[in-house]
């Protein structure tokens, strides 16, 4: 067994890891193929694989379809690359007795680590349950973990800008709220975190100071995602909300007609992120939307 914990507390300088996604089972109309997805994830890892990541974390979204293809590819490259898997888990809209058996799945297949997540909401709204099946918060999937034999490794999400659903009385971020939450999640029995992507790191060293303040004190790994494209905008505000520096926006926005400018933009503004991190932090969590050259070139530039 190797938990994600141990390997981020017997590293003497600053790791890093990565976050592929999944395919849908399903195949929709201008999606990419499973087969072409598939390549793609393969290719990311494989070539990403000899810089030595610390873990690759497989996403999971059961109203999305990958509940199928998570595992399993978290468990081929555990066996294959000898990286070790982190699965990630949701709990929203799933009983808790299928939780139990995906976890008896997950030890099975020897995956000690597992990123708890509550999940969104599903659109048709959250199906009826039976008495003491549903959960609704990550903090419960906590528990549930805790509670199986197998001795996994937790992680869970942190939010330096907020969570964009934790809203106060003036319908703005509640960050004292939010960091309630987190603290919640975390005495339940938590090795580690992640935190959602940020453009600024003064936005992510602000929340470990306040993570801090309130005495936790397990790992936090910052999730760095770089902006390539002009739709990862999209991405950035309206999923996750992060705030976009005001000259990273006017780079982009003036070369918005040039995706050449605008990739290599990006990739430049998430070195210079990762250089500020670099010797600060135990390890850089890249999000690699199934693109392995981005996460390379960034690496080469930091090692």
């Amino acid at each position: 067994m190797m938990k994600v914990s141990d390997i981020l507390a017997n590293a003497d300088e600053t790791l890093f890891s990565i976050e592929v996604f999944p395919p849908k089972v399903a195949y929709s109309k201008g999606s990419t193929p499973i087969q072409q997805h598939l390549s793609n994830i393969f290719e990311t890892v494989e070539h990403l694989s000899k810089y030595d990541p610390a873990f690759v974390s497989v996403t999971y979204n059961p109203e999305g379809e990958t509940r199928a293809t998570s595992i399993p590819l978290a468990a081929i490259f555990k066996q294959r690359y000898g990286i070790e898997s982190v699965a990630h888990l949701t709990c929203i809209a799933t009983p808790r007795s299928e939780v139990a058996k995906t976890l008896d799945v997950l030890d099975y297949f020897d995956i000690d680590n597992i990123l708890a997540l509550r999940g969104d909401r599903p659109e048709c709204g959250i199906p009826a349950m039976a008495e003491g099946e549903c959960m609704e918060y990550a903090y419960e999937l906590v528990e549930e973990i805790n509670n199986h034999d197998h001795d996994f490794c937790i992680g869970v999400a942190g939010y330096p800008e907020g969570h964009p659903e934790c809203l106060g009385e003036d319908s703005c971020r509640d960050i004292d709220g939010d960091l309630e939450n987190f603290i919640h999640k975390v005495d339940k029995g938590v090795g580690f975190s992640i935190t959602q992507l940020f453009l600024d790191n003064d936005h992510f060293f602000e929340y470990v100071a306040r993570v801090r303040s309130a005495g936790v004190e397990i790992p936090i790994i910052p999730g760095i995602m770089p902006v390539i494209n002009m739709s990862i905008i999209d991405i950035v505000e309206g999923l996750c909300g992060a705030a976009i520096p005001d000259d990273l926006r006017r780079r982009l926005v003036d070369n918005a007609e040039d995706p050449d400018e605008i990739r290599a933009i990006g990739i430049d503004h998430a070195i210079d992120q990762c250089k500020g991190l670099m010797g600060k932090v135990p390890c850089i969590h890249f999000y690699t939307m199934d693109m392995w050259r981005p996460v390379e070139a960034i690496i080469e530039a930091i090692r």
